[in-house]
């Protein structure tokens, strides 16, 4: 059935780590989804960052571009880009306070991975609640990984601390 969604790899943190890897990006499949929920980090004000792998590792020159548009249940909304940067972020400020209940949800489709011939593309939905309000938050964007290279999975990490907790699945979207 194409839409199909096919589980490729899953990664259930239940203790600190520092960052999550997905790989089995290949050939197989033209668009692949990651869904991510209920992230918690191991510090507040954490950003949820995201770099491609190739070989399994992840790349972290600066090849970079992405942008995304905050929104802030309490009527604030704000732009968020950058160009050359080391990784992709895909939410701002993650908490750790149980008393907010501060954790990160989303989902992230990455296009044209395992093309050695062109550049791979990320769009991410995400929604978390705000530390310093205890507010609902979100961003919708995407980015660009500006290196013609073979991709195959995603590193997913904290800008500071750790994963302490959360769920990460990767779905090759069936032709």
């Amino acid at each position: 059935m194409a839409g199909s969604l096919i589980k490729i790899d899953e990664e259930i943190v239940t203790s600190a780590v520092a960052s999550v890897t997905l790989t089995g990006i290949d050939s197989t499949y033209d668009v692949y989804m990651v869904r991510f929920n209920n992230v918690i980090g191991t510090s507040g004000n954490n950003n949820l960052e995201v770099r491609v792998t190739e070989s399994g590792t992840p790349n972290t020159t600066s090849n970079y571009d992405f942008a995304h548009k905050e929104l802030d249940a309490t009527g604030a909304f704000d732009n968020r880009a950058a160009a050359n940067s080391d990784h992709f972020q895909v939410n701002i400020q993650v908490g750790n306070d149980p008393l907010f209940n501060e954790q990160s949800n989303g989902v992230m489709y990455i296009f044209n991975a395992n093309n050695s011939g062109e550049y791979t593309f990320l769009t991410y939905e995400t929604v978390f609640l705000n530390p310093f309000s205890g507010g609902l938050y979100g961003s919708q964007g995407g980015g660009v990984f500006t290196s013609a290279s073979t991709v195959d999975g995603l590193n997913i990490f904290f800008n500071s601390g750790s994963i302490d907790s959360g769920n990460f699945v990767m779905y090759g979207l069936s032709k």
